[in-house]
């Protein structure tokens, strides 16, 4: 499939990723401040072992996201590295906050970039720290399907990510017509991984780009 796992479809790494997330420690990766009942989550949440055992079944080592927040989400993708992946590895996060310092200090190869996505100059600085095409692009940022639509163009274009996954496929009308759109062009390379990952109100998609050979922007309708 890729690097090292070549007995493993793109259903068996996402049906499997949970589990192979479980036996990894994230008990460092707080989810952090949130808007919802509680004001702070000192744990990581389900979907962060979701991510690490994708990571860590697919055995990828560069990953971009869009999203940081408090930086769960890319300490999990960290601790999904094989041991010794992590000194080729390439992890870079974007975000317009920046929090967390102090616990990003235990993650030195984590490079952060720090604005809005979209901007030019944000873009350029974000692909240069990639340094090359990534194998993974996670987007957890704006849950709006123009943004989010805007973000797809520009880095699977630029960085022709082996997989995309995206956070809250289900979270609004404007997400579902987003994965709807998606499902429809990919088939069975997009999977809804809400279920796999514990994330069944505000769903979690992955898109496997390795069949298709790249993303297509023109696909999802008029260009954003």
């Amino acid at each position: 499939m890729t690097n090292n796992v070549p007995t493993l479809s793109f259903s068996d790494i996402c049906r499997l990723a949970m589990g192979a997330g479980k036996a990894i420690d994230l008990s460092d990766c707080p989810y952090g401040e949130t808007t919802g009942p509680c004001a702070f989550i000192s744990r990581p949440t389900n979907y962060y072992y979701f991510l690490a055992g994708f990571v860590r079944l697919a055995r990828l080592t560069r990953i971009l996201e869009i999203g940081t927040n408090f930086g769960g989400s890319i300490m999990s993708m960290s601790r999904g590295l094989y041991p010794e992946d992590l000194e080729k590895s390439s992890l870079v996060t974007v975000d317009l906050v920046k929090k967390n310092d102090d616990e990003f200090k235990r993650y030195p190869w984590i490079k952060r970039i720090h604005g809005d996505s979209l901007a030019p100059d944000v873009i350029e600085r974000t692909v240069a720290a990639c340094s090359a095409d990534v194998e993974l692009l996670y987007i957890d940022s704006e849950h709006e399907y123009g943004h989010v639509r805007k973000n797809l163009d520009i880095y699977c274009g630029r960085l022709k990510p082996r997989f995309v996954i995206l956070d809250d496929i289900r979270q609004n009308d404007g997400m579902r017509r987003l994965w709807k759109e998606i499902s429809g062009k990919y088939g069975e390379n997009a999977f809804d991984a809400s279920d796999a990952s514990i994330r069944k109100g505000a769903g979690f998609g992955v898109i496997n780009l390795l069949e298709e050979g790249s993303y297509e922007k023109e696909s999802f309708g008029r260009t954003c």
